[in-house]
């Protein structure tokens, strides 16, 4: 097992966590693909959830949650990994 494919085990179901004014309890970090179309140097995003999923919605049209992290640095290690695919 590759140590992103270790990190990707350590990914948190949507459903474990609880909206908690603009962010979610307990705080959790989402990995997001942005649409192929859209003019930009990366189709993997990163961030607080809900909240960067909202940025980029507004941004991009659209986005999907590909994992859900409990730590920050787990959803930066699998959005830049996948984005050098």
């Amino acid at each position: 097992m590759t140590s992103i494919e270790h990190i990707i085990t350590r990914a948190i179901s949507p459903s474990s966590v609880r909206p908690n004014g603009r962010l979610t309890s307990p705080r959790s970090y989402g990995v997001y693909r942005i649409p192929t179309s859209a003019d930009s140097t990366s189709s993997f995003r990163f961030g607080n959830h809900p909240v960067r999923q909202r940025e980029l919605e507004r941004e991009f049209g659209s986005c999907k949650l590909e994992y859900l992290f409990a730590e920050r640095t787990d959803a930066k290690a699998v959005a830049q990994h996948q984005a050098g695919k």
